[in-house]
């Protein structure tokens, strides 16, 4: 059956189809989101530094939607994060994929160094497609969910918003264990507001042993935990899970947001025991592959 390939004619149609194939672990590409709301907010407000018409290209059968490839791409850097091939009954159109990258790389007129792919372990054929491209697997994560309902009494004794009174120790072990990151410890606290916390864990005579940095999206229905750390001495205590509950909290104080979601390295066992203590559950595993041209 013949088809034509094009960019979306229809943006909100193209977040459904995305929310359809990303629901199957044979389709899902870890770079997408999987409910449709979410993916529309993503492509209409955070989607590429370029036009979605020169990002997103689609291939319809009449009005249907048979198959889509994006390229979220940062111009500055000339990288992009690969969404997709996302292909729908793929034993009758084969090359399709082919067809989609060489139709968004040719829209797109960037000079690329560098494609990602962070596909499910289940999708062979992604899988496939990417190390087609000459990409390298990179290594596995699981990707880890919690989720409101679960999430019940929350202690969150000793547990307090951060203040200039924890300035130093706050910076201190940031700098520590994150050294140049993207967020220093002065941005973080610059970045604080009703929906950005900030919580500090203290011990009995009030020095910091450990913190947890948040941001909420209550709008687009996400939120992230972007840091958290223990003090090496005051490790194997409860401390990091009583954080990252008492993070969930907070995220979870916003009604929209109904879930949160965040990828570990599979070998970083002491973060995935962490994060399941505290309550997340184990929902995919991806293989993350790096094409650098």
């Amino acid at each position: 059956m013949s088809f034509v390939i094009s960019s979306p004619k229809d943006i909100e149609k193209l977040a459904l189809f995305l929310e359809e194939m990303n629901s199957k672990r044979e389709t899902h590409i870890g770079y997408c989101g999987e409910q449709k709301q979410q993916i529309y907010a993503t492509l209409i407000s955070d989607f590429s530094d370029l036009d979605l018409a020169r990002s997103f290209v689609i291939a319809y059968v009449k009005d249907e939607i048979i198959g889509a490839l994006g390229l979220d791409i940062d111009e500055e850097s000339k990288s992009a994060e690969v969404w997709g091939p996302f292909i729908k009954n793929r034993s009758e159109y084969l090359g399709l994929a082919d067809e989609l990258w060489e139709k968004v790389i040719e829209l797109s007129r960037i000079e690329m160094n560098e494609f990602s792919f962070f596909v499910n372990e289940e999708n062979s054929f992604a899988k496939d497609f990417a190390i087609n491209k000459g990409a390298v697997n990179k290594g596995n994560y699981f990707v880890l969910k919690a989720f409101r309902n679960d999430l019940k009494t929350v202690d969150l004794t000793q547990i307090e918003t951060y203040s200039l009174l924890y300035k130093n120790p706050f910076t201190n072990l940031h700098d520590t264990s994150f050294p140049n990151t993207y967020y220093s410890a002065s941005e973080i606290v610059y970045r604080i507001n009703d929906h950005n916390q900030l919580l500090v864990m203290l011990d009995n005579e009030r020095k910091l042993t450990g913190y947890v940095y948040v941001e909420g999206d209550p709008e687009h229905k996400e939120g992230s935990i972007e840091y958290i750390a223990v003090i090496a001495g005051n490790r194997k205590q409860g401390i990091g899970t009583k954080l990252v509950r008492a993070a969930l909290a907070h995220l979870f104080s916003f009604e929209e947001i109904e879930e949160i979601t965040l990828s570990v390295a599979k070998n970083n066992e002491r973060a995935i025991n962490l994060y399941k203590a505290a309550g997340f559950k184990e929902v995919h595993e991806l293989t993350y592959y790096v094409w650098n041209k």
